[in-house]
């Protein structure tokens, strides 16, 4: 099978059950369409991930995070209502919320989250994947952590 299809296969795998998780432990449970979401989010920043630097700010990176999963969930949500479809969620009690789809502490969930769809995507890539370099992470223009490499791992 194509080392490309198998890589994206287990981006979507890992973000579609890392979701779910996250989502049942929080809230009691979930809908399989939000793992699809999980799982997309996490293929989507990997790629992005893929085309710009490793020196670019975490930070940086958190937000364009947050930006794709809030922009993900406005559509599904606007999609669900035009169609009236079972909502999936509903931010309606929530401040600074737009139709009950979108909401800024979501928003700010959606940041730290990416956070760790990036350091799973990265830590997936050098580890099973075998891509280069280690993986470093700036803030401030300050490395704040490395991955241990392979080979240190390997030796334990």
């Amino acid at each position: 099978m194509n080392r490309y299809l198998v890589k994206n296969l287990v981006m979507f795998f890992v973000g579609f059950c890392v979701y779910v998780t996250i989502e049942t432990v929080f809230r009691g449970f979930s809908y399989w369409q939000m793992g699809v979401c999980g799982g997309l989010a996490v293929v989507i920043l990997d790629k992005i991930n893929d085309r710009i630097s490793w020196d670019v700010d975490t930070t940086i990176q958190c937000l364009i995070g947050s930006a794709l999963i809030t922009g993900m969930e406005l559509v599904i949500g606007l999609a669900v209502k035009l169609f009236g479809l079972p909502q999936m969620w509903d931010y309606s009690k929530m401040p600074l919320n737009y139709q009950g789809v979108i909401c800024l502490p979501f928003s700010i969930a959606w940041f730290f989250l990416s956070l760790v769809a990036i350091w799973l995507a990265d830590a997936i890539n050098y580890y099973v994947f075998g891509e280069l370099p280690v993986p470093y992470y700036k803030i401030f223009g300050q490395t704040f952590l490395r991955f241990p490499e392979r080979d240190e791992i390997e030796k334990g």
